[in-house]
């Protein structure tokens, strides 16, 4: 077995699809290749990377449909190409085009999510500011109460978690007020602390877009996205179907340890009432969590991967 013959069925080896001689020709072929053994590697490395992206965003993965109608049309393309004769590098340039375009899908897609993180996240600062420290909402804000009884029963969890008097690596934290508020259209469960000498405020809202991320039950709660919006800090970290954030007028890094000092017990909160009622749509509005940067990855590696086996196949 020569190098074009491996090349020629390394996808299928990959994929498991040959039979045990043609392998066992395959391994020892490698065994003495070091061109051949690269060019596998690289596959490989494509598809881990793509299989890794799909799984951790699942909503991002293509329907059964689609995955059917690609599959019939590549076949069919590969076959029509075999009777004119055009060879397997017109082949591997419909399988790039193909892979290139959705993974520069996929780029697209995860930036928009990223901007609607950010939108998020300048949400709540303005929750903070227009509620907790101006009181100028247009809409006035109702007890957790009300609001469970309208909405959802999550909001119930907000009364009492986290407790009144929080201890931080950074100091003492003092709730003052629970309640839940409107801002520019959208609901928040805010609960705000007197914390380092600054009101901070506690917001829970829903994600925007599609499906919520896929979280584990035993999964500690990570804080993300510190930084500083309108010159405030703010903080964040997912649930199954909401986001939380922290916001104030602290240093982040003082932030993040409030977040952290709360953030177990208020996910379990509210990942015990997302189980209890998995199907139920509260007002706040079910999401994902964003993997751009894993998907950029995944397209350049695809792009440096298929451009080496079109070269190869043109020497």
């Amino acid at each position: 077995m020569d190098c074009r013959d491996v090349r020629e069925m390394a996808d299928s080896f990959l994929a498991e699809e040959l039979l045990t001689e043609t392998n066992h020709e395959i391994l020892r072929h490698l065994e003495s290749c070091p061109v051949c053994r690269a060019d596998l590697a690289g596959r490989r490395a494509v598809r881990d990377g793509v299989r890794r992206a799909f799984q951790r965003v699942p909503e991002l993965g293509p329907s059964p449909e689609f995955v059917t109608r690609l599959q019939t049309e590549l076949r069919n393309a590969h076959r029509a190409h075999a009777r004119r004769g055009a060879g397997f590098r017109g082949w591997w340039a419909l399988a790039a085009a193909v892979l290139l375009a959705a993974a520069l899908g996929l780029v697209y897609r995860g930036r928009n999510q990223v901007a609607a993180a950010g939108a998020l996240a300048r949400a709540a600062v303005g929750d903070h500011r227009n509620c907790a420290l101006q009181f100028r909402l247009t809409e006035k804000p109702i007890s957790l109460d009300e609001a469970a009884s309208r909405y959802g029963s999550l909001y119930r969890v907000l009364a009492s978690v986290p407790p009144d008097d929080v201890v931080t690596a950074a100091g003492p934290a003092h709730v003052l007020e629970r309640h839940s508020c409107v801002y520019e259209g959208r609901r928040f469960a805010h609960v705000v602390l007197k914390y380092r000498d600054q009101l901070v405020s506690l917001l829970v809202t829903g994600y925007d877009g599609g499906a919520k991320p896929t979280l584990s039950a035993g999964v500690r709660p990570h804080v993300t996205s510190a930084g500083r919006i309108d010159d405030m800090s703010v903080v964040s970290f997912p649930t199954s179907r909401q986001i939380v954030f922290f916001a104030g007028d602290v240093a982040e890094s003082d932030l993040s340890k409030l977040a952290d000092a709360v953030a177990e017990p208020l996910y379990r909160g509210l990942s015990a009432v997302d189980s209890a009622a998995p199907e139920r749509r509260s007002s706040m509005r079910p999401g994902h969590e964003f993997h751009a940067l894993e998907v950029a990855s995944v397209s350049r590696q695809s792009a440096r991967a298929m451009c080496f086996l079109l070269d190869e196949r043109g020497r």
